[in-house]
């Protein structure tokens, strides 16, 4: 089992230093680093040694990778660099730290605008590398990245196309894809273009508007069999406007599919046009498409239709206590999109006709309801002839040619993961050489009627074509084959070894998955010889996913998880409209003494107690952050007396006002932000100190702005400013200006002690509070008025150019 190690301590590449790990999978290793010669952070990717092993694909890796570099497009990613140092091959590529689709997919589906803008861009990029003549043939939402823009970037790409052409991996018939995501024509192995991009684009959207993919199934075979003969999937009523771009992007036949990724941005900008209330532009030569206002009152006749029939059947199908699916879902598919392309096609309707039209409309919906329930009452014999000869056709394209040429080949070797595995028999004529699953149970007795007919009827090639691939060879024939010769087959099948895999993870509630496999994961789980994608994971850890080879033995892997948000980690809140939020850092649970005795408004000291772990602003708020939200909401920007905006504390912004940026802020991350208690500011502030300032009792000069005894370069005898955060040094905790510089609202309302104080970090919250709590004091206070537990009260409506204000979010 090839094992990469996690540190970086050991890896050393010419002009990059090495920051950290940022992802491993099968192929190659992705790290953090900074390039020397430009200062610039870059991601370096690191092929897998296996791979380096091998001097044809070391050779042409190198080339094909300098071609794949001049693409040169916004959502395409930009290669920086290609080298090779001591056997290792590598990439220099964009830092994109915005996460992938996957990652927005595992929140759940993804709005339709934004799918559709996301949609778009990726278009417009294969577009870009189609006309350079290159097919990425692995598209996934694994491979579209965001930037700190909120841009869809395509990434991984000409990686496996390189693979494909240049190592003796394609002998092997090794699948280039991913199997929900191929197009038909690959997973039948013939010949690709573009549009086979366009198609895995088309699944990628579907499963961006429901969270799910359209063909699912428990076996990879079966899967592609699904993408080559099932009909267009329809998507859920709310979403019908988009099933005319679904069914031009998954058509089984390339020359009905949209052409170019032109194509498509020419469909989207109409349709978003359309929604936007505006008149369509146009349409070019690229597309004749076009959204007009019937086309929505078709989408909307078709939304309510939709759903109509699906309540009126679920309801038949209780009444008559038999399950839905039991009903002929393909020809009632067949029949909505007929009727979903006549409407299509139907000439403009006058004005004065739109009440016929309507009554018509009505009158054939309730004639197709009522056809459908008697179709179903009186189950027409015709139906389930075509379900028996439909299943007796893809039991015969499973099965071996008359003249004993097996049907779905695919010769054994070191091939890597993909959605076929292959099976070698010495008997190529026997049901035994077809395409087995990567993972099967232990064989039960052999020569058993349902084993014989559980293989007649299983899925095992892909095509009926002739076409022929190194990547996947498969076949079909329309030979019968008797239950009794496929149950002699059975019994001469022998008994394949299985290993056993156990995953030990810390910590020991983590879900583990084998994510290319459809059986979940047990302990000791008996597997066949290949290699396994193990994912695993635990909310508020950082996920851990490695291919584990399983050869000859059993495997025991161990897997540490390492905390999200650990204490001390830094980190900033991708916004939906571009751009990150303020820099937080995790300030881990404690005990403090807050107050003080020796002044007033801050006694009684008392102990404070916090529970659990929180981020809190790395830097006051500052007006580069604020003037973002003011610009986005339409607010008033708040004045900076002339000191200059920027990176400097936001001012003469209101308690309400910082709330209400609080709100904004956490529907844009999709976190929750807040100001925060004073319990929690005063704990931040001490940084784990127990005297009044967090740097003890030494000097002040140059730790702080304030008015007297800081010695602040923004402070003169006749002038007074604000300093950019971040100009003094940070506290224990990595805080920066708790002391000075701007005051800071927090929570709590003001009261003049803490008579009533609590035992955690709640804040005081009162009705008809008009006073809330300042802490931290401002650049015009004088030393003794900037210390950890200072604090004041002012209006929640006042707004003052001595006071900022910093934000907590909840972990």
């Amino acid at each position: 089992m090839e094992v990469v190690s996690s540190g970086i301590a050991s890896l050393e590449i010419p002009g990059y230093q090495i920051l950290k790990k940022i992802n491993q999978g099968g192929m190659s290793t992705v790290y953090l680093a900074t390039q020397r010669s430009m200062g610039r952070q870059v991601a370096l990717k690191v092929m897998s040694p296996v791979l380096n092993a091998d001097p044809i694909f070391s050779e042409r890796f190198q080339r094909e990778a300098n071609i794949v570099g001049q693409l040169s497009h916004p959502n395409i990613v930009a290669i920086h660099d290609i080298g090779r140092y001591r056997s290792l091959n590598y990439i220099a590529m964009d830092y994109l730290p915005g996460g992938s689709v996957a990652d927005a997919l595992t929140k759940g589906a993804i709005e339709p605008l934004e799918a559709l803008h996301i949609t778009r861009q990726i278009a417009m990029a294969l577009d870009h590398a189609s006309n350079k003549g290159y097919v990425h043939r692995d598209l996934k939402p694994e491979n579209i990245l965001f930037r700190e823009d909120g841009s869809a970037v395509l990434t991984d790409f000409g990686v496996a196309r390189a693979v494909a052409r240049t190592t003796r991996m394609t002998n092997t018939g090794m699948v280039v894809g991913t199997p929900h995501y191929m197009s038909p024509e690959q997973a039948r192995g013939a010949a690709v273009d573009g549009r086979a991009d366009l198609y895995s684009l088309g699944v990628v959207f579907y499963e961006m508007l429901t969270s799910a993919v359209p063909y699912q199934a428990e076996e990879a075979v079966a899967i592609a069999i699904k993408h080559l003969t099932d009909p267009i999937p329809r998507l859920p009523a709310r979403h019908s406007l988009y099933q005319g771009l679904i069914d031009r992007f998954l058509a089984k036949d390339p020359e009905q599919r949209f052409q170019r990724g032109l194509d498509v941005v020419d469909t989207i900008d109409q349709l978003l046009a359309a929604l936007d209330g505006k008149t369509p532009a146009p349409t070019t030569k690229l597309n004749n498409t076009s959204v007009r206002v019937s086309s929505l009152l078709r989408a909307l006749v078709m939304t309510l239709y939709g759903t109509m029939t699906d309540r009126l059947s679920a309801a038949w199908a209780r009444l008559r206590d038999k399950p839905l699916h039991q009903q002929n879902t393909r020809s009632e598919q067949q029949t909505i999109m007929r009727f979903q392309q006549v409407m299509q096609h139907t000439a403009p309707v006058k004005k004065r006709s739109w009440v016929f039209a309507g009554m018509l409309a009505v009158s054939f919906c309730l004639a197709w309801v009522l056809f459908s329930l008697f179709s179903n009452k009186f189950q027409w014999r015709t139906e389930s002839g075509l379900v028996n000869n439909a299943v007796d056709m893809t039991s015969q394209a499973l099965l071996p040619t008359g003249d004993g040429s097996s049907a779905a080949q695919i010769a054994p070797g070191n091939a890597l993961p993909g959605p076929l595995q292959p099976v070698p028999l010495a008997d190529t004529g026997s049901v035994a050489n077809q395409v087995r699953p990567v993972l099967r149970q232990p064989a039960t007795s052999a020569g058993s009627g349902e084993d014989a007919e559980a293989i007649a009827t299983a899925p095992a090639v892909l095509d009926r074509g002739e076409t022929e691939s190194a990547e996947t060879e498969v076949a079909t024939d329309t030979a019968d084959v008797d239950n009794t010769e496929v149950a002699a087959a059975e019994v001469a099948q022998p008994v394949i070894s299985t290993y056993a895999l156990t995953v030990s993870a810390v910590p020991a509630d983590a879900r583990i998955r084998i994510m290319n496999i459809v059986p979940r994961y047990s302990p000791g789980i008996a597997l066949e010889p290949g290699r396994y994608d193990v994912e695993v994971s635990k909310p508020g850890y950082s996920t851990v996913r490695r291919w584990v080879e399983v050869s000859g033995a059993d495997v025991n892997l161990a897997v540490q998880l390492e905390r999200k948000f650990f204490p001390g980690k830094s980190f900033q809140s991708p916004l939906k409209d571009g751009g990150n939020g303020p820099e937080m850092v995790v300030v881990s649970p404690g005990s403090f003494t807050m107050g003080n005795n020796a002044r007033p408004f801050t006694s009684p000291e008392h102990k404070i107690t916090i529970r659990r772990p929180y981020a809190i602003g790395v830097h006051e708020v500052t007006f580069n952050d604020y003037d973002r939200y003011a610009k986005a909401s339409g607010q008033g920007l708040p004045g900076d007396q002339g000191w200059g905006r920027g990176t400097r504390p936001v001012i003469n912004v209101s308690w309400q006002e910082a709330q209400e940026y609080a709100q904004w802020l956490s529907e844009q991350t999709g976190h929750r932000y807040r100001l925060a208690s004073e319990a929690e500011w005063e704990y931040a502030a001490r940084a784990d100190s127990d005297t009044p300032f967090w740097w003890g009792n030494s000097s002040a000069r140059g730790k702080a702005n304030c008015r007297r005894g800081c010695a602040s370069e923004f402070n003169s005898l006749f002038s007074i400013s604000s300093a950019p955060v971040g100009h003094y040094k940070a506290n224990d905790f990595g805080l920066y200006d708790t002391a000075g510089n701007a005051g800071e609202w927090v929570q709590d309302c003001f009261l003049g002690d803490f008579t009533n104080h609590r035992s955690d970090a709640r804040p005081v919250q009162l009705k008809n509070c008009d006073l809330r709590v300042v802490r931290g004091g401002s650049m015009r206070e004088p030393l003794r008025n900037i210390s950890s537990d200072y604090r004041t009260g002012l209006n929640e409506k006042a707004r003052s150019k001595e006071v900022g204000f910093r934000l907590v979010m909840e972990l």
